[in-house]
């Protein structure tokens, strides 16, 4: 059986260093910290001032707040919001309870250091509320912004950009996207297309590393990426790439091995045609590149 183990990181490195060369990624510099407030959901719920926390700490006003940014500049009705945060039977007082929490929220949001017309913001709109972020900062709002730079570099042929970019994209994550709010129906959805979102991103990352020569420093990273998703084709292919080109070709072999007995013993199926195409150009090692996977979706 396969043991999952986390992903290490590499530090942010800003989008600034678009002078660089398309041959070298410079070494990665810390994440810097936008001035101001900040929402941060790449991992449990945060509100930030600076370096300081600002999150309240119970548990139902933490969910609010994260409902409202899911769905940020645009009215939440409060029905929905009192379905989310008590199910099907909510209690006699839960329209009162939900004022409570609004106010509170709203108590942590002007204390935030901001001029007030940049602050963050619930405003009661019928039929609910809206929370309008102003000027703070949304780390999923970077993730996705830093996920298009790299997009478009590696279109561009910018390998060294690309890379540069998606290594700062993933290192904003900080563990599960709302890890600690997804007892809301509505939190699990959204969490569950962050998550794969992170997963594509690294899956990115991770393939333009091994196309720039890092084959030796990826393997670790792909193979706890390939525990955690034992059935995900391309990071099985991007991990028998990087084992091949590291002079590692019998282990490249296993993989597939491996992968194989868990599709047909699980699912019933091969793996796909891509797969199979690599396991056939390693069993050859005729000297020609290794197939590269099909074109990034978008």
């Amino acid at each position: 059986m396969r043991t999952s183990a986390a992903i290490t990181e590499p530090p942010a490195v800003s989008p600034a260093d678009a002078g660089v060369g398309a041959d070298t990624v410079p070494p990665a510099r810390g994440p810097l910290i936008p001035a101001g407030p900040r929402f941060a959901v790449l991992g449990p719920l945060e509100i930030y001032e600076g370096q300081r926390v600002r999150t309240p700490r119970a548990h139902k006003p933490r969910v609010l707040l994260a409902i409202l940014l899911a769905r940020r500049d645009t009215v939440v009705s409060t029905d929905a919001l009192i379905a989310e945060l008590w199910g099907d039977r909510p209690p006699r007082t839960a329209l009162k309870a939900l004022r409570v929490y609004m106010t509170q929220l709203r108590q942590v949001l002007a204390g935030l250091g901001a001029a007030p017309g940049a602050r963050p913001a619930i405003v009661t709109r019928s039929p609910g509320y809206r929370l309008e972020i102003g000027g703070a900062d949304l780390d999923l709002s970077r993730f996705r912004r830093l996920c298009d730079l790299g997009w478009a570099a590696r279109d561009a042929g910018e390998l060294a950009d690309a890379l540069r970019h998606y290594r700062s994209a993933t290192a904003l994550w900080r563990g599960p996207a709302l890890a600690d709010v997804r007892s809301s129906p509505l939190l699990e959805g959204v969490a569950a297309r962050l998550d794969e979102s992170r997963v594509t991103a690294l899956e990115r990352r991770l393939e333009l590393e091994t196309r720039l020569g890092g084959n030796a420093d990826v393997v670790s990273d792909l193979r706890a990426l390939a525990a955690d998703h034992p059935l995900r084709e391309r990071i099985h292919y991007q991990l028998m790439v990087a084992l091949s080109e590291a002079g590692r070709r019998g282990d490249a072999l296993q993989v597939f091995r491996e992968l194989r007995r868990d599709f047909v013993t699980e699912l019933g199926v091969e793996p796909g045609p891509d797969l199979q195409s690599l396991h056939q150009a390693i069993l050859a090692a005729d000297g020609r590149d290794l197939p590269q996977w099909g074109a990034w979706d978008r």
